[in-house]
């Protein structure tokens, strides 16, 4: 059965180039914001949710590393850096069609276990596509990263969404011999652990972990060039057991 309302979470991996900081991959990004305008087109409701890649997980981990803390200086630099990525992925979406309405996860987090996504749901149900982040925020004095894999896991279950899609850069969830998991629980053994750059989420496991927790109907981890077979309900990918 084909998505009729659907988070998609767009991975730092596969709309950025990991290995070379600040560096969007504007032929994926222009690919997956096409699928998401035709499905848009076709009388599907979205939101989207897109990770840091080589601007977030870069900034942090380089702050972390020549600093030794997150302060209000360090969050303000990641906030930036992820607001950066974001209009390239708004620019990119609305010049597909999507009518893309930003909103900063700063903005909507108290901390990394509060967020209040009711703006999201509200340009949801209003017809528009709210798009968030992954993002940083100050809380109690100490900077706190907010995943993004978390945001789109509470953002399909507030919505709600019957599908929720993780998109990365490789066809899904590799086991541990190398080929790709048809289906996938927390805690099952994994391969595939080391990504090409810095990241400071918790990597595929946090991912698969975060995916679990939501309340849609369907939660798949999927390579890019299969995001609108996904969406059309085509069984690709890793599919995610509660």
């Amino acid at each position: 059965m084909s998505c009729r309302t659907a988070v998609v979470k767009l991975g730092g991996s596969a709309i950025t180039v990991k290995s070379s900081p600040e560096t969007v991959n504007w032929g994926v990004l222009h690919e997956v914001s096409r699928a998401l305008g035709s499905y848009v087109a076709g009388g599907g409701r979205l939101a989207v949710v897109h990770g840091g890649g080589s601007f977030g997980h870069y900034a942090v981990d380089r702050l972390l590393r020549e600093r030794g803390t997150l302060g209000p200086k360090e969050v303000a630099e990641v906030q930036r850096e992820m607001l950066v990525l974001s209009m390239a992925v708004i620019w990119e979406l609305l010049s597909s069609g999507v009518p893309a309405s930003l909103h900063a996860a700063h903005s909507m987090c108290h901390s990394k276990d509060s967020c209040d996504l009711s703006p999201m749901v509200r340009d949801l149900r209003a017809g528009l596509t709210p798009v968030t982040y992954g993002d940083a925020i100050l809380h109690t004095g100490r900077g706190e990263v907010i995943s993004g894999d978390l945001l789109a896991s509470r953002l399909s279950t507030e919505a709600p969404a019957d599908c929720l899609i993780y998109v990365t850069d490789v066809k899904g969830v590799i086991g541990p011999d190398g080929t790709v998991l048809r289906s996938v629980r927390p805690g099952q053994p994994i391969g595939g652990l080391r990504g090409s750059g810095p990241d400071v989420t918790g990597g595929i496991m946090n991912k698969i972990a975060e995916a679990a927790s939501s309340g849609a109907r369907v939660v798949r981890i999927v390579g890019w060039e299969d995001l609108e077979a996904a969406l059309g309900g085509e069984e690709v990918g890793t599919l995610v057991l509660r």
